[in-house]
């Protein structure tokens, strides 16, 4: 993976919880304050991006440790013993695989942002339902907050899905991979050279 796709990682992952966010300090402080022009414009966003990078690792770690310890060991077992032992089958993976390794690391790289979308949704559904409840007039009120937590509900599960399915397929793939690997580098055939 290359640091560029690394850093658009974190921006996606960075952009949810700046939603959340600004709609947290919105909710405590208003919207009158803020100068929507200015705080868009382009010599503001090369800071903004910089906090939305930092912000996307915070939340990386913080979904993955969660997440690490409430579904992600249970998942593993499903296809490993121990965590070790998938840690090896990688590790032969990214030594003796470079093709296969890329894939892997694509299909990692789209787990890590359904993971840390899942977490920034949760936040979102509440820094909304906080905003809507203490800024936004009576008759829109319960609108914005109904379709606003439905939406919300809807990409927790979304993307929550989407971890779980990507995650299962890792631990698969990562099996997989490293037998066949094994098994090409015990076969005498594959000690032979082409053309000889």
């Amino acid at each position: 993976m290359s640091t560029t796709e690394l850093f658009v990682e974190l921006i996606i992952i960075g952009m949810g919880a700046a939603i959340w966010l600004f709609l947290l300090i919105a909710s405590i402080f208003g919207v009158a304050w803020v100068d929507a022009d200015k705080l868009l414009s382009l010599p503001a966003l090369i800071p903004l991006l910089s906090v939305i990078y930092v912000l996307g690792i915070v939340i990386d770690r913080v979904a993955d440790t969660l997440f690490e310890r409430v579904w992600g060991r249970r998942l593993l077992r499903n296809y490993y013993e121990n965590q070790d032992r998938f840690h090896e089958d990688r590790r032969i993976l990214y030594l003796q695989g470079e093709r296969l390794a890329n894939l892997l690391e694509y299909g990692r790289s789209r787990l890590r942002i359904c993971r840390g979308w899942v977490l920034n949704s949760v936040l979102i559904l509440l820094s909304l339902n906080l905003f809507t409840w203490t800024s936004i007039a009576e008759p829109l009120r319960v609108q914005v907050a109904i379709v606003g937590s439905l939406f919300c509900l809807g990409l927790i599960y979304g993307t929550w899905f989407s971890w779980y399915k990507l995650t299962l397929n890792d631990f698969r793939r990562v099996k997989e991979q490293a037998i066949f690997l094994r098994q090409i580098s015990k076969s005498p055939a594959s000690l032979e050279k082409p053309g000889i």
